[in-house]
């Protein structure tokens, strides 16, 4: 399944330990934090416990697993970053790729409503930003390939390209927002060092939510060891994509059958 640790970690390597990390989080927030949060527990002000709640000790110990998988959790995004301009830098076709993230964020966002409704009011998910980030470091591409003869033009049209993505991630709500559209216009600029954009995407993602994302420097460890390899997947690459949807529909099952819903 993983390549040698001599040889550094593949792509597929790395998808292993993204998705990984996003089921570490998924259960915390979704499984754990939706039956704080529906139990009472649990509000968007912080965790308490009031007098004559019934199990508030066990509450509490759920509350104190949630946060560590929560942060372990926050490797992931970057990892994903990170191999959207992989993807871009290789794929045979960047059509098929867009079309392939925007195929997935509509078959996800039910599955992605139902597991956020027991935390939080509903946003769009994940590949939507995804899809925004490659639709960004394309049109970032395409805005140096068209101002080579007129250079004075390229930076006012790579800030267009990446506050008109930005803004639309901010628009619809999409998971991460414009700060994750951010981390995969970092690893495009620095697709020559990636462990310079690692650095870059752990800070946009630590500045805009300081104690909740500060675990994201740690993708730095796996990013620094990558070997350029695609590798394979156990189950295809389609596993990769249908990851996401099946495991929240997978996670909410899970919530309700505890809440006895």
């Amino acid at each position: 399944m993983f390549t040698k640790a001599k040889d550094g970690f593949s792509s597929a390597d790395l998808k292993l330990f993204a998705i990984l990390f996003m089921l570490l989080d998924h259960i915390g927030a979704i499984v754990i934090g939706g039956y704080l949060m529906q139990s009472g527990f649990l509000s968007p002000d912080g965790f308490y416990v009031l007098p004559g709640t019934p199990e508030p000790d066990l509450a509490r110990w759920l509350y104190y697993i949630e946060i560590p998988l929560r942060l372990a959790g926050r490797i992931a995004f970057p990892l994903f970053a990170f191999l959207i301009v992989q993807g871009f830098l290789h794929t045979r076709s960047r059509k098929n790729y867009l079309l392939r993230l925007a195929a997935f964020a509509l078959i996800s966002e039910i599955p992605f409503y139902l597991a956020v409704s027991l935390i939080e009011e509903g946003s769009r998910n994940v590949y939507f930003t995804l899809a925004l980030g490659l639709l960004c470091i394309w049109g970032l591409e395409l805005v140096k390939e068209e101002t080579a003869a007129r250079p004075v033009l390229a930076v006012p049209g790579a800030l267009a390209v990446l506050l008109s993505c930005c803004v639309a991630a901010w628009y619809i709500d999409s998971d991460y927002s414009y700060g994750g559209v951010l981390c995969i216009a970092a690893f495009y600029l620095f697709r020559n060092d990636p462990v310079c954009g690692a650095a870059a995407a752990g800070a946009i993602l630590t500045l805009l939510n300081p104690f909740g994302e500060c675990a994201a420097f740690f993708c730095i460890f796996f990013i620094s060891r990558y070997n350029g390899q695609k590798g394979s997947l156990p189950l295809g690459k389609y596993f990769f994509y249908a990851f996401y949807p099946g495991h929240l529909l997978l996670l909410y099952g899970i919530a309700m059958l505890i809440l006895k819903r």
